[in-house]
């Protein structure tokens, strides 16, 4: 079953007579995908049923579900969940949401108060803006702002209000709920029950506070989907205390947690893919053919040529896929020499992988794509585009 039979099942069960448990925090983990800001007024606190109902009174949820990304189904969820005993009376405070694209900056984050003593505070991931999927790609060379943000919440929010707290995210807010852990005050971390990352990048090495991270390690809790990507990101496939779950998607579409299969109140386990761990091999081959100023200026042209394409969200490319890549193809020709070189060095690293070890899906998907860089690469796109 999924995170929608789990409700049908266990909703009838308030968490006094059936304790909290990690299927509960993947839920408050995915909602806060949900954009809350039409029906939640600065410094208010609603119930979970309360909030439905004002965005349900706006929208449908035909129009919320054709978005066009991975987290479409964020606010269907939470309107399930408001519509169990388990969780309509639980409440949302503290709710923030902000996109700066002067900063780079994606941060959306709040407080799901679960009973009078005990708040699970969610951090959301990257969202559908280009803005989020520069900021991701910004941790592979310094502390990003939603980082840093996520940090200031915790310390800002946690300090007084309630006895104990969960932390969690999915994809980028998993990865904001280690940094945050870590980064709590001394007052905050030791009523910190637990902190979950669900398909979340690791803490990359020049965000790390050794000792900090020592204080917070043994409560940090890392779920990742059998094809995994972004949970791999900075992490070893052994690491200790990782669960492998199970789902009903494949390759990259895996990252969705509606796709992960549950047991009662735990997740169905699997195992890693070795195609995933194909991926990271390429990802980590590529990081190290450049230093942090050249990763800087990478990350800066790419997302520079999606701006000058017109591309402000993923859903743009999802929707419109062919005359949207073909934009983005047309303004890429106007990159840098050094980063047409990388661009090209990634290609290369890929194209050597997935020919030598890749199997069966991934290695048809990967082929196709492939073609196409490739092409591009030897500046057919360029001739086309002209």
């Amino acid at each position: 079953m999924n995170i929608y039979d789990y409700l049908k099942w266990r909703g009838d069960l308030s968490f006094k007579a059936d304790p909290f448990n990690i299927v509960d925090s993947l839920l408050f983990s995915y909602i806060i995908y949900t954009d809350f800001r039409e029906v939640l007024w600065a410094d208010e606190s609603i119930t979970l049923e309360e909030a439905a109902k004002r965005l349900f009174e706006i929208h449908t949820e035909e129009e919320l579900l054709n978005v066009g990304s991975l987290i479409d189904n964020a606010p269907v969820v939470m309107r399930r969940m408001s519509e169990t005993k388990r969780f309509k009376d639980v409440r949302i405070s503290h709710y923030i949401n902000r996109v700066d694209e002067k900063y780079t900056e994606q941060f959306s984050a709040a407080h799901f108060e679960i009973d009078p003593h005990t708040s699970y505070i969610s951090l959301c991931g990257t969202d559908d803006t280009m803005v989020g999927w520069k900021e991701d790609f910004k941790m592979s060379y310094e502390t990003i702002a939603a980082q840093k943000s996520s940090a200031d919440y915790i310390n800002r929010t946690a300090n007084k209000m309630f006895h104990k707290y969960y932390i969690g995210g999915h994809s980028k807010g998993g990865n904001l709920a280690y940094y945050a852990g870590m980064m709590a005050k001394p007052a905050v971390k030791k009523k910190i029950i637990n902190v979950y990352s669900f398909d979340g990048p690791a803490l990359a090495p020049h965000t790390i506070d050794l000792e900090l991270y020592g204080q917070i390690r043994d409560r940090m809790i890392k779920v990742i989907p059998e094809f995994s990507v972004f949970g791999l990101l900075y992490d070893t496939p052994v690491e200790d205390g990782k669960t492998v779950v199970k789902s009903s998607s494949n390759l990259f579409w895996e990252h969705d947690p509606v796709s992960w299969q549950i047991i009662a109140n735990d997740f169905e386990k699997g195992s890693l893919s070795k195609d995933c761990l194909l991926i990271q091999d390429g990802l980590y081959g590529f990081l190290d053919t450049m230093n942090i100023e050249q990763r800087k200026a990478f990350v800066d042209e790419v997302f520079q040529a999606f701006d000058k394409a017109g591309i402000k969200k993923v859903s743009n490319i999802t929707k419109q896929a062919a005359p949207s890549v073909m934009k983005i193809m047309r303004e890429m020709v106007h990159v840098s020499d050094d980063t047409k070189k990388a661009f090209a060095k990634l290609v290369q690293i890929y194209g050597s992988l997935i020919s030598e070890k890749a199997e069966g899906a991934i290695k048809t998907a990967a082929r196709e794509k492939y073609e196409i860089l490739t092409e591009f690469i030897k500046g057919k796109t360029k001739k086309q585009a002209a």
